[in-house]
C-alpha cells in the first residue's frame, strides 16, 4: 500500500513536477529536519519511476543517509535501490535505481559519464554541502532535485543558486512543532567567550582561533558548569571546536563525574557503531563530537544540545541544534546550551526564515534573513523575543523603556503588548467581518500609540515600528493557521507605510531586505 503523504509533503511533489513542466531541471527542496525529505524524495522517485524508464541516482555524503534512504524506499514502495559502494565495479543494469556517496559518484563519472546508465532523476542529499558541486556537470538535462533543511552554503562565491533554478520550501519548524512533528525548545545564552575578539578566515570562525578560545581552563569548565545548571541529567550532545578540544571537554566531564564519551570523524566505523549504541541505550549519556553528527544523525532520546563554539554558518547553527528536536516518550521540550552567541547572531533554532528570500538573495545582509531578533532573559539567560516584556520561563519582567531604537537616541514605548492579537481577532470575527480586518486594526493602534508619543518619524523608527507589526502578523497567521510566508510579509508591510505616509509627512522607502 502505497503511504500517504503529510499534505505539505504532497504539496512540495507537486510543486517540484510543475516546476518541471515548465522548464525548471535544478531544483531545491527545503525542508526543516524531522519533516521527512527522505519520505518526499521516495515519493517523489516512486512517482518518477512509474511514469519514465529512466534511472533513478540518489547521493549522500554519509553512510547513515544511504541506510536510511533504502529502507524508506524498502518499508514504503517494497523496492530495493543497489548501493553502490566504493571499490564496486559493476552495477546491476536492471535496477532502476542508484543509492551512492558523492565521492564513489564522482570517480565512476569521471570515468564513464554514462556509468549509472541514462539518469533522469538525480536526488542529492544535503546539497548545500560543496562537495556535491562536481556532480551537477555529468547530468546537464535532468533534473536534479537537492534536498535540504538550511539552504545556504558556506561560500559567498558559490552560493546555491549557482547550481539551482529555484526553491521548494517546506513548512516552518514552529509549525512541525505545532503539529507533534518537532518537540519546542528553550534556549539558554551561556555567557562565555566575545565572538567578536575571534579571527574570522574565509566566511567561519579560524579554527586555531576559537580552539585557542575555547580551550582555556574557564571556558572548558564553564561548559560543565552550563550543563549542571540548565540540563543535569539530561542526555546530551556536544559540539566542539575540534578534536583535541572535543577530548578534553570530554575528559573534564568524565573528571567530574559524568557518563562521556568522544566521537570524531577519525573513530573506526565499529567503534562509532558501538558508541552510539551506548549513547541510545544509556541515560544521561553525554556525547562529544566535533562535526560527526550534524545532518544524517538522529536519536530521539537526546534532550539537550550544547553548542561549545561560535560560528558564523546559520546552516551549521540550525543543523547542530535540530538533533535533539525529535519526538520521543516523555519528552515535552529539549533544551539548547549556546556558549557561543550563535542565538543571537542568526536567530533561535525554531524562528521562521524566509529561505526562498534567502537563496534568490545569498549575499544580503542578516537583517534581510526574516528572523524576528531575540533577546537574553538577564534573570535565567533563556533566548526570547526582543519585544518580549516578561520572560516566559522565569518570569523576569523588563524595564519598560529598555529599548531605544534610533541614533538620535529617541525611546519608544515598548507599547506592542498591549495590543492582542487573539482578543482582536476573536472581536473582529464575532462581528462577521473578514479575519483580515484584524490586521489593520493592529495596524491602526500600533500608529495611533506611537502619534500619542511623537509627532515626527524617521525612517530608523518606521522601520522598528513596522518590527512590532509584523510580529502581530506572524501571530495572527499562527492563530488563522495560515503560514507567515512571504505575501504575508510584503503585503502587510506595504499596508503599514502606505498608512504611515498618509499619517505623517514622511516619504516611504522603497521596501528592502525581505520586503523588497
Amino acid at each position: 500500500m502505497t503511504p500517504t503523504l503529510r499534505p505539505y509533503q504532497q504539496k512540495a511533489n507537486d510543486r517540484i513536477v510543475e516546476l518541471y513542466t515548465k522548464g525548471y531541471n535544478k531544483i531545491v527542496f527545503q525542508l526543516a529536519t524531522g519533516g521527512g525529505k527522505t519520505k518526499t524524495a521516495a515519493s517523489l522517485i516512486h512517482r518518477y519511476i512509474q511514469k519514465s524508464e529512466k534511472k533513478v541516482l540518489f547521493v549522500v555524503h554519509r553512510d547513515e543517509l544511504l541506510t536510511q534512504f533504502r529502507n524508506t524506499m524498502v518499508r514504503d514502495y517494497n523496492i530495493e535501490p543497489q548501493s553502490i559502494k566504493a571499490g564496486a565495479r559493476h552495477r546491476n543494469p536492471r535496477a532502476q535505481i542508484y543509492a551512492t556517496m558523492v565521492e564513489t559518484a564522482n570517480n565512476r563519472l569521471g570515468k564513464s559519464s554514462k556509468w549509472y546508465g541514462d539518469v533522469g532523476l538525480v536526488i542529492i542529499d544535503e546539497c548545500h554541502i560543496a562537495s556535491f558541486n562536481k556532480i551537477h556537470k555529468y547530468f546537464p538535462d535532468s533534473l536534479i532535485v537537492g534536498l535540504t533543511a538550511t539552504p545556504q552554503t558556506a561560500s559567498k562565491k558559490h552560493p546555491l543558486n549557482e547550481f539551482y533554478q529555484e526553491i521548494v520550501c517546506g513548512v516552518d519548524i514552529s509549525e512541525l512543532i505545532d503539529d507533534g512533528f518537532l518537540v519546542p525548545n528553550i534556549t539558554y545564552h551561556i555567557k562565555n567567550i566575545n565572538r567578536d575578539s575571534i579571527k574570522i578566515t574565509r566566511g567561519e570562525f579560524d579554527t586555531t582561533a576559537l580552539f585557542n578560545e575555547y580551550s582555556k581552563g574557564k571556558n572548558i569548565d564553564n561548559c560543565v558548569n552550563a550543563y549542571e545548571e540548565k540540563a543535569k541529567g539530561k542526555k546530551t550532545i556536544v559540539f566542539n571546536c575540534n578534536i583535541e578540544h572535543s577530548e578534553l571537554v570530554n575528559q573534564a566531564f568524565i573528571d567530574r563525574g559524568y557518563n562521556s564519551k568522544h566521537l570524531d570523524g577519525a573513530t573506526n566505523k565499529e567503534e562509532r557503531k558501538n558508541i552510539l549504541k551506548w549513547f541510545a541505550d544509556t541515560p544521561g549519556a553525554i556525547l562529544q563530537n566535533v562535526g560527526v553528527l550534524t545532518a544524517g544523525f538522529d536519536e530521539p532520546s537526546t534532550e539537550c544540545v550544547i553548542m561549545n563554539r561560535a560560528t558564523e554558518s546559520l546552516p551549521l547553527w540550525v543543523q547542530c541544534t535540530g538533533r535533539a528536536s525529535r519526538p520521543f516518550p516523555d519528552k515535552e521540550n529539549f533544551i539548547i546550551l549556546d556558549l557561543g552567541s550563535n542565538a543571537l547572531a542568526h536567530g533561535d533554532w525554531s524562528d521562521i526564515r524566509d529561505w526562498h528570500y534567502m537563496f534568490h538573495n545569498p549575499n544580503k545582509p542578516k537583517d534581510s534573513q526574516g528572523v524576528a531578533p531575540s533577546k537574553n532573559c538577564p534573570e535565567c539567560d533563556a533566548i526570547i523575543a526582543t519585544s518580549a516584556t516578561a520572560c516566559k520561563y522565569c518570569g523576569y519582567e523588563f524595564p519598560a523603556k529598555e529599548i531605544k531604537y534610533d541614533k538620535d537616541n529617541i525611546e519608544l514605548v515598548l507599547f506592542s503588548s498591549k495590543i492582542k492579537t487573539k482578543e482582536t481577532l476573536t472581536h473582529i470575527k464575532q462581528q462577521g467581518s473578514n479575519s483580515y480586518a484584524a490586521l489593520h486594526i493592529i495596524k491602526g493602534n500600533i500608529i495611533k500609540q506611537y502619534r500619542e508619543q511623537s509627532s515626527e518619524i524617521n525612517d530608523t523608527i518606521a522601520y522598528n515600528l513596522l518590527e512590532m507589526y509584523l510580529e502581530k502578523v506572524a501571530e495572527w497567521c499562527k492563530l488563522e493557521g495560515k503560514r507567515y510566508d512571504d505575501w504575508h510579509k510584503k503585503t502587510t508591510a506595504q499596508w503599514f507605510f502606505e498608512e504611515l505616509e498618509r499619517q505623517f509627512n514622511w516619504e516611504r522607502p522603497k521596501l528592502n531586505g525581505i520586503f523588497s
